[in-house]
């Protein structure tokens, strides 16, 4: 009732018979037709619901106006609404299995005439129910033919470009052809190394030049920051003096403009701190349908950072099954939505006590390691070298560049390239780019 948005969501995990009371059979499906029936996104008020079942002759059956309202009264949050309609379907599922196995046990009793038949029985009957899954499972491969077709008309549009959402970092879109729907991307780096810099900047870049709505959970910093990196980056000017005002008067037009362009484009911000990854679910599937009802298609999320997300349900197994928890729900939720997903990760110490070649970052560095690898269609790292003589030629040349190295890439090369880092203004630029500028 108070949020009618999750009804499709929670439809295609739990139907009307999966809830043991007959009352609230009644009460999902009426609850399913009339947010159908509905072109907002408008509460489903207590009177509103009342008023359906009475005139359908239902209300009775449904417990009466006094549950109702009873009902809706006692609602603590609907934010975990996904996870609850997950833990339904699985006792609907108990039951089931409790029903049919006291069944069999009845027959089991009983004498057979073939017991070679009774055994398929039992094994046809547990599989009917165990094969009530919540996805859609095998499917013939002539029901994907058109979902196909299409996929291989767009790559064939693209004639060798890009096929997924460019970044404007165009190192970065050649060795990916730009970042796809469904695809979990982790981009690890050390403390200071600019993670969350590259990541804001990707997602200004989207959101601000191809107007694709961005969703940026910021766990570390508050809005106000986040909108004030935004600015330093786009208007290209030391963050540090920003903060104190001190604002050169040959820059007090680009300000206006860049405040202008960042407050007109499609930016999404949830600086909740705390964050658990059933409320991450929820909220950015809220989000993304809201948007696709107004025809607009989402282009990215990022998460700043995943190791601060939590998981209630698995936190009590361990750290290590914490994260891959986290991880593969990140997974999952990006092939749901059909959206690119941009986590960004902690690395363990280990790369610091490396030296020369060795000191490059590896996917073994990745705090809890072995879910980020296994989950992630992209990981990405960011590489400053450090040298010992700070005047040596080599230092001089590579200094204000980082390198971005593509350690995983499910779909594509490994490789690596630099990018100009200019930390002052929490921005990157393409190197050709930035040198043109220098130039003239």
């Amino acid at each position: 009732m108070l949020r009618p948005d999750l009804i499709f969501q929670i439809s295609n995990i739990i139907k009307k018979n999966d809830f043991y009371l007959k009352a609230h059979q009644i009460i999902f499906e009426a609850l399913e037709k009339l947010t159908k029936e509905s072109d907002t996104n408008l509460e489903i008020e207590p009177v509103r619901l009342i008023q359906y079942l009475d005139d359908h002759k239902l209300l009775e059956e449904a417990g009466g106006p006094e549950y109702i309202f009873q009902i809706n009264d006692k609602v603590i949050s609907p934010t975990n609404a996904l996870h609850h309609a997950v833990r339904i379907h699985n006792f609907s599922t108990r039951r089931k299995l409790i029903l049919k196995l006291k069944e069999l046990e009845q027959k089991a009793s009983e004498p057979q005439e073939n017991e070679g038949s009774f055994l398929k029985y039992v094994e046809e009957e547990l599989l009917k129910i165990t094969g009530e899954s919540i996805t859609p499972g095998i499917v013939p491969i002539e029901d994907i033919k058109e979902e196909f077709i299409d996929y291989i008309s767009k790559l064939l549009e693209a004639k060798g470009g890009l096929t997924g959402q460019p970044t404007r970092f165009f190192e970065l879109d050649k060795m990916t052809s730009g970042i796809r729907g469904g695809e979990l991307i982790i981009l690890a780096a050390r403390p200071g190394m600019g993670k969350s810099t590259f990541a804001l900047n990707i997602a200004m870049n989207i959101a601000m030049y191809y107007q694709k709505p961005v969703i940026i959970y910021s766990l570390e910093m508050s809005r106000m920051e986040l909108v004030m990196r935004m600015l330093s980056a786009d208007a290209q000017i030391n963050h540090s003096d920003l903060k104190k005002g001190h604002i050169p008067p040959n820059k007090q037009e680009a300000i206006k403009d860049s405040i202008a362009r960042i407050f007109s484009s499609p930016i999404y911000i949830d600086d909740s701190g705390t964050l658990d990854i059933w409320d991450c679910i929820a909220r950015t599937r809220k989000l993304e349908i809201e948007l696709r009802r107004q025809g607009k298609e989402p282009g990215l999320v990022v998460i700043d950072y995943l190791q601060l997300l939590s998981d209630p349900e698995s936190r009590k197994f361990g750290r290590q099954v914490e994260v891959a928890s986290i991880s593969r729900s990140l997974k999952l939720l990006a092939k749901k939505t059909d959206l690119p997903i941009l986590a960004l990760s902690q690395m363990n110490r280990s790369v610091e006590q490396r030296r020369g070649d060795y000191a490059r970052p590896q996917l073994s560095d990745l705090r809890e390691s072995g879910a980020l690898e296994q989950d992630a269609d992209i990981v990405m790292f960011i590489h400053r070298e450090h040298f010992i003589d700070p005047e040596s030629p080599e230092a001089i040349e590579n200094r204000g560049r980082a390198e971005i190295i593509i350690a995983k890439h499910r779909n594509g090369p490994l490789g690596s390239f630099k990018l100009a880092y200019r930390p002052e203004m929490f921005r990157f630029d393409n190197l050709e780019t930035f040198e043109a500028s220098d130039v003239f």
